[in-house]
Formats: C-alpha cells, structure tokens, sequence
C-alpha cells in the first residue's frame, strides 16, 4: 500500500482493485454522474478494469494520479483525490469527490491541500489545473478557497468547461 500523504483526519493512498466495492458505489453516485460522467462502471470487475486500467496506470506513468482517501482512525475510504494528466492539457489538474454521506465535513478541503502540498513539494511540480462544469459550484468554491484562479473556459471533449489554475509563484509561502 503506498500512501501518498496524511492530514489530521485523512490519509491518501494508492487505490487498488480491493477497493473497487468502493470505486464502483462513488462513480454511481448521482452527484458524481451529474458532475464528472457516467463511468460505465456496472460490476466490480468493470470498477476494477478501470482501477488497474486508468487510475493504477497513471502512476506507473506519471507519477501520480487519482488517491483513495480514508479516514485516518477507521480507514474506511470517504472519496477520491488527486492528479490527472490529461494529453490534451501542458498540467496535470486536480480532482476530487467525497461519497455523498461525508460531505459538509471538510474533507474535500483537506485532502485537496495536501494533494496540492505533495504536488508542489514532492512531485516538484510548478502548476495545477482545475476543470468543473459551469453549473459544478460546490467544486468552484472549493477550487477558488484551494488559491486556484479562474482563467476563462476550454474545450474538453465535446463539453465546455470552466478552468482554473494554481502556480508556486502565486502561493504564499508553506500554502498550496
């Protein structure tokens, strides 16, 4: 298991296909449907193609992806948070989602500051993205309370979507 960083409440770590009970009942969501897609994912082997297919493949490739995020005393997994590299963006951008029974607690928050602080100071990186739909404005709040700034809209397929970055210049210092 490799864990990727601890907050006071939280730890991320590497998602792997034992956890794809829990990939599978966060992609079903209808928030995250709404929100991010509908991910096909209608069996735990299809939640465990995607895991060793895309989110386990991203970190043999990059270094870094999408983060399993539990609570630190129980270990039970809340949600999902990290680093995606998209071809069709220079940066990699930042992603979240929290199963709908744990929101309003702050989690997203901190385990998005620490996705930001590993990406800044272990991975080195020099600038982070954020996409959200326009009508995502709980994921907008979280991005702009995160020092990410809006920088108009791209083209992401076949949809518009709202994008927002962070650099190291444009964080005080110790912040992400």
């Amino acid at each position: 298991m490799t864990q990727i960083a601890k907050t006071d409440r939280l730890m991320m770590r590497h998602i792997r296909p034992l956890d794809a009970d829990f990939y599978s009942h966060l992609v079903n969501e209808p928030a995250w449907i709404a929100n991010i897609g509908d991910r096909q994912v209608k069996s735990l082997r299809d939640a465990q193609q995607q895991i060793t297919g895309k989110l386990m493949a991203s970190y043999a490739q990059h270094g870094f992806g999408l983060y399993l995020v539990a609570l630190k005393d129980t270990g039970e997994a809340v949600g999902i948070c990290g680093l995606v590299k998209r071809d069709s963006l220079q940066y990699p951008d930042i992603g979240f989602a929290i199963l709908q029974a744990h929101w309003g607690q702050g989690y997203a928050f901190e385990a998005a500051r620490a996705v930001l602080d590993h990406a800044f100071v272990k991975l080195d990186l020099s600038r982070v993205l954020g996409i959200t739909t326009a009508a995502n404005m709980r994921s907008a709040r979280l991005l702009i309370k995160l020092g990410l700034r809006p920088q108009g809209q791209i083209q992401l397929g076949q949809e518009h979507r709202d994008l927002y970055q962070v650099d190291t210049s444009a964080t005080p210092a110790g912040m992400p």
